[in-house]
């Protein structure tokens, strides 16, 4: 991994600090200084405890950090980082391990907008762009981020509601049974068959397709059951039941509160990671199948334009307390989020490139899908 030299300017947001933060020397207000050598020792620890999955030693952190001083030295100068609550002894006579104060520290020193190699950004054009809708783009998006950084991948379609219909269309199938067909300014394609009144002739269906083109397409997605409603009191008679055929048919596709339409991929990612205590895992998986808690955990993480990265107890849902995200917002007509959800050991330096990365290239192909 190249040195880092510049700071990263993250969006973070940490919760008011509780006793347990205090008593870990963690205390209210900006984080102590450190000086050179407690930087590189830290770093040290955080890097070989990210790749190794064990306690550091001091000989070890001699040996990667090419500081130039003894060990006795280096053990000096974890027990002052131990003191400042960046890093743990386990157990006695164990090395050191991050806390999350460490890792916030180690993430917060980080280079300025780490790159992701050429050849994975290749991978994330190739598979995103071959996407045939936007819906299809979502899912491969979900699966390239849990296929790169090998922990469990978070993405929001973006909220519907405020998005207007671009396209409104009727069909019929057979006797009896029509398709509508509905398509929103941000990609997003709903398909609902509709049960016709008897006796529907497709004079009729010319009519109310004449309807739904004046009066429903380009309104916004949120307005457009009010509009449905008030056109099927003041339709002709012999349009009436055919049109609240139709209102019927797209009031469940409209109400949905598509912001908790949330694809997750690598899941089973978390089934073999010893970093989670077995109670956590349980929560976690739990946890994944509340789409509407992901989806508001994810959207208040990227409020803004800049990623977010959110550790262990910087995380406001409890049972994401022993994990960390990193999220990153995407634009559209309306926003959508993603991000990945792993432990707090994973190697933030290249899931933070990643996150970019597959950002950047969602943004730009599902802008060319939604035009």
């Amino acid at each position: 991994m190249p040195e880092p030299s510049e700071p990263v300017r993250l969006r973070v947001e940490l919760p008011p600090p509780s006793a347990s933060d205090e008593s870990s020397g963690a205390g209210p207000g900006a984080a102590p200084e450190l000086d050179e050598r407690k930087v590189r020792i830290l770093r040290a620890i955080v890097t070989e405890y990210v790749a190794r999955g064990e306690p550091v030693g001091s000989k070890r952190v001699v040996e990667v950090s090419e500081l130039g001083v003894s060990a006795a030295t280096v053990r000096n100068e974890m027990s002052a980082l131990e003191e400042l609550g960046y890093i743990t002894q386990p157990h006695t006579s164990a090395g050191r391990i991050p806390t999350d104060a460490g890792y916030r520290r180690f993430v917060d020193d980080l280079a300025d907008d780490p790159e992701l190699d050429g050849p994975r950004r290749e991978l994330i054009a190739e598979l995103l762009g071959s996407a045939s809708d936007v819906e299809d783009l979502l899912a491969r998006t979900s699966s390239v981020l849990s296929q790169l950084t090998r922990l469990v991948s978070l993405v929001i379609a973006p909220a519907i509601a405020a998005s207007r219909l671009r396209l409104v269309e009727l069909v019929s199938l057979a006797p009896g049974t029509g398709l509508l067909l509905l398509v929103a300014d941000t990609g997003r394609v709903d398909k609902r068959l509709v049960e016709l009144p008897a006796g529907t002739s497709e004079a009729d269906l010319d009519r109310v397709r004449t309807v739904l083109g004046e009066h429903v397409r380009g309104r916004r997605v949120d307005a457009v059951p009010a509009v449905l409603r008030t056109l099927v009191e003041e339709a002709p008679s012999e349009l009436r039941e055919v049109l609240a055929a139709v209102a019927s048919a797209a009031g469940p596709a409209l109400a949905e509160d598509t912001v908790h339409h949330v694809f997750v991929g690598g899941q089973a990612s978390l089934a073999g990671d010893e970093a989670f205590e077995r109670q956590h895992l349980s929560r976690l998986l739990r946890l994944l199948e509340e789409r509407a808690t992901l989806a508001r955990v994810l959207a208040d993480s990227t409020a803004a334009d800049e990623p977010t990265v959110r550790i262990g107890h910087e995380n406001e849902v409890e049972d994401l307390r022993s994990a960390s995200l990193v999220a990153q917002r995407y634009r559209l007509i309306t926003d959508g989020s993603l991000g990945v959800l792993g432990p707090t050991r994973m190697d933030y330096a290249t899931v933070l490139s990643t996150v970019r990365a597959v950002a950047e290239q969602l943004e730009h192909h599902v802008t060319d899908l939604s035009r």
